[in-house]
């Protein structure tokens, strides 16, 4: 039997309804690639989420693909979700690693939907709330704020920047 192939964009819906189950707000999600200099490295992908105050993150490596690592990451973590609704508990599955840079390669359409999943949205959330999850994450990452990430906002700024121009709205 062949294997089944599911795109990309599959895997992100599947995230956010995941964390939607899971009773996150899509301000505290994150979908990342991990790009590396190193190119005998494979693609990766990163999943960051503030639980508890604190971001966690799960990413992979194991496959050829960005996509694919993509989606072992939500099957580990939708296995984790399941696991806690049944009553199983954990620890030390915390990470504290930075955020992979922006990934300024590709063409515009993945830079945008990259931008979406910087920002915890989707292409068809309504701007309102793109701006309501912007207003959140922005103010958590400010830099004058305590514990904030001049480096985080600026990401975030951008992605918003970008989503807003995308939809002819003014930031």
């Amino acid at each position: 039997m062949p294997k089944k192939i599911i795109e990309v964009d599959a895997t992100r819906e599947d995230i956010r309804e995941m964390f939607r189950k899971w009773g996150f707000d899509r301000s505290e999600i994150e979908i990342l690639w991990d790009e590396s200099k190193d190119h005998s490295r494979l693609p990766g992908a990163i999943v960051r989420y503030l639980r508890q105050r604190a971001w966690q993150e799960v990413s992979c490596r194991a496959f050829p693909t960005r996509d694919q690592n993509l989606r072992q990451i939500f099957l580990f973590l939708d296995r984790v979700r399941i696991a806690e609704d049944n009553g199983v508990a954990y620890t030390g599955l915390t990470g504290s690693k930075e955020l992979a840079p922006v990934n300024n390669e590709g063409n515009r359409k993945e830079d945008l939907l990259d931008a979406y999943d910087i920002l915890g949205a989707s292409p068809d959330d309504p701007i309102e709330m793109i701006k309501d999850i912007y207003k959140k994450k922005s103010n958590y990452y400010h830099p004058d704020k305590q514990g904030g990430n001049a480096e985080k906002f600026k990401r975030l700024q951008t992605a918003y920047e970008l989503i807003c121009k995308s939809r002819n709205v003014q930031p």
